[in-house]
């Protein structure tokens, strides 16, 4: 029998699917992307590009604090378009309940070994001067970025292919198995590992991933620069980001390198349209002027939509599917994709050349999701 073209395809050029390629072939692996479209053109063009730790589950505080570590590593070689910037992130607590919240979560992250500092009201006040007054501190997470995901992606993809990766873009895929992925037109590659990095698309591919669109916009404003100076969200926002079940809006604003205004933030379940709802802009407005007044009736330059892929207990899928032998899975990252993009790649790589991981895998591994009845792990 031949041996395989490839050790590994790669399906979904966006920022997942480029790290796994990426760091796959810097494991040595002999790697090819397939892309349905264009190279970080899907839901990795529009997003607010946060990079930031998060503590909503003790798997979920891992797998960020080591993809922001990773990101940090990655910045010095990253290209100027990527716009990635240390602004850090400010958690604005508006009453006291929401305060201890943040006070926990300072004790955790200093525990833990992520710097973060707890404010006051005349701290938040002075930091960030256009916060409505009567707010109840805030913390701040010095060491989160903001960056402009496409370039990166785009940069992995070329370090793939000088790593002798071969990458097929607007080549849709039909159909994936062991040993072999099905593009359109006929071709089909041959490799010893398929990772479905394909985000909402995934489940086309993968029958019985449990992953489901969850439908955000974002509002950019008119130019203002210094504004503000951090990336700002409430901390309300974990809560609601994790209840996967209800639509939600959230107050998420930075500031982006031209002075314009990035603002989040919304989720809908199950909206598969990439179409603006009015209604939606309308209240992420309003949710936004609660915070900073100064923005009522500010020109909004443009506004955009994305679908994020999000599993039943908020945590993405990295790892073997048992439903098809040979596929391994990178999605289900919902809000977190940019985030969690490169700690993702480097746990597919390191699975594949059979290394060890520098976190625990369990955590993600997509088996978690599959139902105990009997018949359920079919082959």
């Amino acid at each position: 029998m031949s041996s395989p073209e490839f050790d590994v395809v790669v399906i979904g050029a966006g920022i997942v699917g480029a790290s796994c390629a990426w760091h796959s072939a810097d494991a040595g692996l002999r790697v090819a992307v397939v892309e349905a479209g264009a190279v970080a053109e899907g839901t990795t063009a529009t997003n607010m590009g946060q990079v930031l730790v998060e503590d909503g589950s003790a798997a979920e505080f891992e797998l960020t604090r080591y993809s922001v570590h990773l990101w940090h590593e990655l910045a010095p070689t990253l290209p100027p378009e990527a716009e990635l910037r240390p602004i850090g992130t400010v958690w604005v607590a508006e009453n006291e309940a929401e305060l201890q919240v943040a006070e926990r979560r300072h004790r955790f992250y200093r525990h833990n070994g992520v710097r973060s500092e707890l404010w006051d009201p005349e701290v938040l006040r002075r930091e960030e001067p256009q916060l409505r007054p009567g707010l109840a501190g805030g913390l701040l997470v010095p060491d989160d970025l903001v960056v402009t995901a496409s370039p990166v992606a785009r940069m992995l993809i070329e370090r793939t292919r000088s790593a002798g990766g071969v990458v097929y873009d607007h080549a849709p895929v039909r159909a994936i198995s062991r040993g072999r992925a099905d593009l359109a037109g006929g071709r089909v590659l041959s490799a010893r590992h398929i990772v479905n990095a394909a985000g909402v698309a995934a489940p086309t591919l993968s029958p019985g991933v449990p992953v489901r669109p969850r439908k955000g916009h974002l509002v950019y404003s008119d130019p203002r620069p210094g504004f503000v100076r951090h990336q700002l969200i409430e901390v309300g926002y974990v809560g609601r980001v994790l209840d996967v079940r209800t639509d939600s809006i959230s107050f998420n604003v930075q500031p982006r390198p031209g002075g314009e205004l990035r603002i989040g933030s919304s989720r809908q379940l199950d909206r598969w349209d990439a179409d603006v709802d009015p209604t939606v802009i309308e209240a992420m407005v309003v949710r936004t002027t609660e915070f900073l007044p100064a923005l009522v009736g500010c020109p909004r330059l443009r506004t955009a939509t994305g679908l994020r892929p999000a599993s039943p207990d908020g945590l993405p899928l990295i790892g073997p599917w048992p439903r098809q032998e040979g596929v391994w899975l990178a999605t289900g990252h919902e809000g977190l994709g940019i985030t969690m993009s490169l700690a993702t790649g480097r746990l597919i790589a390191d699975q594949l050349a059979g290394r060890r991981t520098e976190i625990p895998l369990e955590p993600y591994l997509p088996s978690r999701v599959l139902s105990p009845s009997p018949g359920a792990a079919e082959s």
